[in-house]
């Protein structure tokens, strides 16, 4: 017996080993092929009581059906963990259960817990990205009901509008001996009122990080539900399916059709 997250942490470097060992098995196969012959160069001479010499000898060093056997014993290793996780996979179940103790979903298999946490991380990306709205702005906090659901309305903005005006000012009174000194100067006078109303329909910062909130709480609800399904025994004993399949493949190698 095996916990499936057992086999889950094994499955990678089983996989990984078999796919090493035919890449250099299949090199063997394609640049080495002579390893697998023998062949004697003799030399005979004509000459009377002159004895035979081997002039040279290329011995056998590995066989097909050895190294078939070699390379069988580990892809047939990673073939058997890979079939009990799937057979596995088929039974491991879990809930998703909130912090509250609410149950979201029930019986969900492993497989799909593992692909809702993939979503959900790209959900918590997304929402990261959401923009908020400036609070130097004054937003209300609740959505302005003459507009579009889901817009907020500002603070309104009041800024006076001036205009350059010539005002004739007396610099020196007027004396018995010498009339008024008047100089004409501009001065900015205020001549209406400039309001400025914003609405949006971006969403407040405390919104925002309620959202955050909740999709970090649906991920660590689905991680533990990944967790707990993952914990499921898994009878291993007599699962041999590598073994029989590459018996099969290799018989001829043996002569056994």
């Amino acid at each position: 017996m095996a916990k499936l997250h057992e086999l889950l942490a094994v499955d990678a470097n089983l996989r990984n080993q078999a796919e090493v060992t035919r890449k250099e098995l299949t090199s063997t196969f394609v640049k080495k092929s002579h390893h697998f012959t023998k062949k004697v160069v003799t030399y005979k001479p004509l000459a009377e009581g002159q004895p035979e010499k081997t002039e040279s000898q290329l011995d056998i060093q590995t066989s097909i059906e050895e190294e078939l056997k070699w390379i069988g014993e580990k892809l047939a290793k990673a073939m058997d963990v890979g079939f009990q996780i799937d057979v596995a996979n088929t039974q491991a179940k879990a809930d998703i259960i909130l912090e509250n103790g609410t149950t979201l979903m029930g019986d969900v298999p492993a497989t799909a817990l593992l692909q809702l946490e993939h979503r959900l991380n790209d959900v918590m990306e997304l929402v990261k990205h959401i923009p908020t709205l400036d609070p130097a702005k004054g937003f209300g906090q609740k959505p302005d009901p003459t507009e579009v659901p889901g817009t907020y309305k500002a603070r309104e903005e009041v800024r006076t509008r001036t205009e350059k005006i010539v005002k004739p000012v007396v610099m020196y009174p007027a004396t018995d001996k010498h009339p008024a000194q008047v100089q004409a100067i501009s001065v900015d006078e205020v001549i209406g009122y400039l309001t400025t109303q914003e609405w949006s329909s971006l969403i407040h910062s405390s919104t925002k990080g309620k959202i955050l909130d909740r999709v970090e709480e649906l991920i660590r609800a689905v991680k533990k539900a990944r967790s707990r399904a993952n914990d499921l025994e898994v009878n291993t004993k007599g699962v041999a399916i590598g073994a029989l399949l590459l018996d099969y493949a290799f018989a001829p190698v043996k002569g056994n059709e």
